[in-house]
């Protein structure tokens, strides 16, 4: 499985830190997951981290399908794409444009201390979820 959760709890940011080789099957599995863990922690950001990512094998429509799906956040809560290549931080942007919703704060930064800046957290302990 080619990504896991961490949650900061003092902050409570859930983390999906994606890594290696990212596949359609990938995505769609990781938003179920990710629902659950938003379902049980209630967390009041979210990170989504493609840095350590080597491929990402996934067609335009499979993004297109999961930035259609309705969020597992609350429309209010901020949540980051993490992107920091040239090509991860396109796709990334693409599914951004697509799944913009009216009051959606979905945004893509090109790292984690972006994304923790904008949150005005400027310490975070993340735990790996299981």
């Amino acid at each position: 499985m080619p990504y896991h959760f961490e949650f900061d709890s003092e902050h409570k940011i859930l983390l999906l830190a994606y890594e290696g080789d990212v596949q359609s099957r990938d995505i769609v599995n990781a938003n179920h997951d990710m629902a659950q863990h938003v379902a049980r922690l209630q967390p009041s950001c979210g990170i989504a981290d493609l840095s350590a990512v080597k491929t990402l094998d996934v067609p335009a429509d499979t993004l297109r399908t999961a930035a259609r799906r309705p969020s597992p956040y609350a429309e209010e809560t901020p949540r980051f794409i993490v992107a920091p290549t040239d090509y991860l931080f396109g796709m990334a942007r693409m599914y951004e444009i697509m799944a913009n919703r009216a009051h959606e704060k979905l945004r893509v930064v090109r790292s984690r201390k972006e994304a923790l800046a904008a949150l005005g957290v400027r310490e975070s302990k993340f735990e790996r979820l299981e």
